[in-house]
C-alpha cells in the first residue's frame, strides 16, 4: 500500500475535516461582520495582518526560513496580493447579496474548473475512483444548490462564481510557483501580500474602525478559524493523505457551511439539501478509501 495511506492516513483525514470546518466559518462570519458595519477592506486587512503575524512567527520559531529567490518571492507575492486577495474578497462579498450557504455551494464549482483546467494542461491524471468521488461530490452540490433561491441576486452569484474561477487559477498557478517553497513560508508571504493589498484598498476607500466589540470579535474569528487554524490543519493533513484526497475531502466544507448557516443564521435545510449532503459525504468516503495505487493529481496550495 502506498506510504501516503499507511502513515497517519486517518489523522490526516481528521485534519482535513477540521480544516474544512474552519473554512466553513468564513461566509458565516462574513454575514455577521457586514451586518455589524465593517467594510471589506477592514475585515480582510485585519484577517491577513493577523494571519501574516502568526505564519511569520511560526516560520522563525521552526527555523523554516530558507533562502527564497527574488523571482520566487515576487511571484508568490503577486499570487497572494492579486490572485488570492481577489478570491477572498469576491467570496466574502457574495454573502452581502445571497445566503452564506448558497455562496459556499456556488464557490464549490471550483473543483470542477480545476479538474477541467488540469486535464486540459495535462497536469493531472485521475483514477476511476477519484473521478467517481468527484462526481458524487458535484452531484451533491448540484442537489444542495436547489434550496432557498429566495434572496438570490445576480451580483451575489457572479461574486461567488468569480471567486471560484479565480481560485481555480490560483490552485494551478500555485502548483507551478510554490512547489519548492515550504507551505508555512508561502502562507506567510501570501498573507503579507494580501494584507498590503487590502491595506492600500482601505487607505483609498477608508477603513471602518468605529464598530462594536462583538464585530471585532467576529473579525478576529475570521483571522483565527478560516485562516490560521484551517490553513495549518490543511497542510498537515495534505502531507498525510495526498493532494487529491485532501481536495475532495475538503468538499465537506459547503456541507458544514450549510449546517452552520442553519444553526447561526436560520437558513433552511430541506430534504433535497440533505440528499445532496449525503452525496458529498459519499464522494469524500470514496476519496479516502484505501487503494493499492495512487495517481498523480492536483497539488492544491490552499490558503
Amino acid at each position: 500500500m502506498n506510504n501516503v495511506r499507511g502513515n497517519g492516513h486517518g489523522a490526516g483525514i481528521a485534519a482535513i475535516i477540521i480544516s474544512a470546518l474552519g473554512f466553513a466559518f468564513y461566509p458565516i462570519f462574513g454575514k455577521f461582520v457586514f451586518a455589524g458595519g465593517a467594510s471589506l477592506a477592514t475585515v480582510l486587512f485585519v484577517r491577513f495582518f493577523i494571519g501574516a503575524i502568526a505564519f511569520w512567527s511560526l516560520v522563525f520559531l521552526r527555523k523554516s526560513m530558507k533562502h527564497l529567490a527574488k523571482r520566487d518571492f515576487v511571484r508568490i507575492w503577486l499570487l497572494g496580493g492579486v490572485v488570492y486577495a481577489g478570491q477572498a474578497g469576491l467570496y466574502i462579498s457574495a454573502v452581502k447579496f445571497i445566503p452564506s450557504s448558497m455562496a459556499s455551494l456556488i464557490f464549490y464549482v471550483y473543483p470542477v474548473l480545476v479538474t477541467v483546467l488540469a486535464l486540459a494542461t495535462k497536469e493531472e491524471r485521475l483514477s476511476i475512483s477519484k473521478v467517481s468521488g468527484l462526481l458524487f461530490s458535484i452531484l451533491g452540490l448540484v442537489l444542495v444548490l436547489g434550496v432557498s433561491f429566495e434572496g438570490l441576486n445576480l451580483l451575489g452569484i457572479l461574486c461567488a462564481l468569480g471567486a471560484a474561477a479565480i481560485y481555480s487559477v490560483y490552485i494551478l498557478t500555485s502548483n507551478r510557483i510554490i512547489n519548492s517553497v515550504s507551505p508555512l513560508l508561502s502562507s506567510a508571504v501570501i498573507s503579507s501580500a494580501a494584507c498590503v493589498t487590502y491595506g492600500i484598498t482601505g487607505l483609498i476607500q477608508g477603513f471602518t474602525w468605529n464598530i462594536a466589540a462583538i464585530t471585532w470579535m467576529e473579525i478576529l474569528g475570521i483571522a483565527i478559524l478560516p485562516t490560521i487554524i484551517a490553513i495549518l490543519t490543511f497542510f498537515w493533513g495534505l502531507r498525510k493523505v495526498g493532494p487529491t484526497t485532501a481536495s475532495i475531502v475538503s468538499t465537506l466544507e459547503p456541507v458544514l457551511t450549510v449546517g452552520l448557516a442553519y444553526i447561526f443564521l436560520g437558513e433552511y435545510l430541506n430534504s433535497t439539501q440533505n440528499i445532496g449532503a449525503a452525496c458529498v459525504l459519499s464522494g469524500a468516503i470514496l476519496a479516502a478509501w484505501p487503494r493499492k495505487k495512487i495517481t498523480i493529481s492536483i497539488k492544491e496550495a490552499k490558503l
